[in-house]
């Protein structure tokens, strides 16, 4: 449960643009009486709270003149010093990102705007995802995401999906949490099918060619999100509609029982042992390209037991591949 001090801050970020008390209230999922607590609150710290009237209605923002002279002298000197930088070498890079950082930091005089960097550049942190690896997230567009997960606005992004010859399209949705699922940055948000679908997308986030932060507030989710119901039912990184099954399989090498042991499935994998020591391993999964991918490629370690559809597609596979092979 948020705490006083997070609903206030997360108020003072709905604030950057005018809003009413019932707006405020729409937006933090509580009642007017909660909203004017906590702008009583406000009104006690030194934060640049104004509040005027426009068309017969009380509108709350924050300004501050602080924010907009604070440190200009400095900065511009830090602005001038990025410009003798150039982007052909791993250290200005670096000094780039350091400098954007100290000029971010001076511009606000809000303590919440000081946030550790999303990923790091440090040299000795190296994150080798090896071959056919989609992981290309920036640093800036992962902070840009963060920022406004945590500020609760709705972020406009350019996305291009991976599926070929699509064209990029422009998204408004609610950005809600960031996900590294096998090797892969996905952004999980609610578009405008959240409200009758109560189904939350996915969006790789090195498809995401550009982000912008708008001013219309996040919509207030029907319950908090859990990773672990999302990914129900998945086995690696798609995640569909289509109903589960029951899958069983005897799994007859050691090294094989080994990577189930340490595998995370939810729901959690059940295990049995055959009268000749094999594994039994039954799982409850969707049948998803990405698992019969993997199930190919094991059978020899492998035996299904159920469901028979599976096991039927499985032979047509292996039945093809050797017939392109002999051709």
């Amino acid at each position: 449960m948020a705490t006083g001090y997070e609903k206030i801050s997360k108020i003072k970020c709905k604030l950057r643009v005018p809003m009413t008390v019932a707006m405020l209230a729409e937006a933090m999922d509580c009642g007017p009486r909660t909203i004017f607590r906590h702008l009583n609150a406000l009104e006690q710290e030194n934060c640049g709270l104004h509040k005027f009237k426009k068309n017969g209605e009380t509108f709350y923002v924050i300004q501050t003149e602080q924010k907009v002279d604070f440190n200009q002298k400095i900065v511009k000197q830090l602005e001038r010093l990025k410009k003798t930088m150039n982007d052909t070498t791993p250290l200005d890079l670096k000094n780039r990102k350091l400098i954007d950082s100290v000029i971010s930091s001076m511009q606000t005089t809000d303590p919440d705007g000081f946030k550790a960097e999303a990923i790091t550049l440090d040299p000795n942190y190296i994150m080798d995802y090896g071959p056919f690896c989609d992981h290309k997230a920036q640093d800036c567009m992962v902070s840009k995401l963060l920022s406004a997960i945590r500020e609760g606005f709705k972020i406009r992004i350019v996305y291009r999906s991976t599926n070929e010859g699509t064209e990029k399209e422009t998204k408004e949705v609610c950005p809600i949490k960031l996900v590294m699922r096998v090797d892969t940055l996905y952004l999980i948000a609610a578009d405008e099918t959240y409200a009758e679908t109560h189904v939350f997308k996915n969006y790789l986030v090195e498809n995401i060619m550009s982000v912008a932060q708008t001013n219309n507030c996040a919509m207030t989710l029907r319950e908090p999100f859990c990773v672990y119901d999302h990914y129900k039912y998945a086995f690696g990184k798609y995640v569909s509609t289509d109903d589960p099954e029951t899958i069983s399989l005897v799994v007859k090498s050691g090294w094989l029982k080994t990577q189930f042991n340490k595998s995370r499935f939810s729901p959690p994998a059940e295990f049995a042992e055959d009268k000749d020591g094999n594994m039994i391993v039954t799982l409850k999964l969707r049948l998803t390209p990405d698992f019969k991918t993997w199930l190919f490629g094991v059978l020899p370690d492998v035996k299904i037991l159920k469901p028979e559809s599976l096991k039927t597609e499985m032979l047509e596979r292996l039945k093809n591949t050797l017939k392109e092979m002999k051709a």
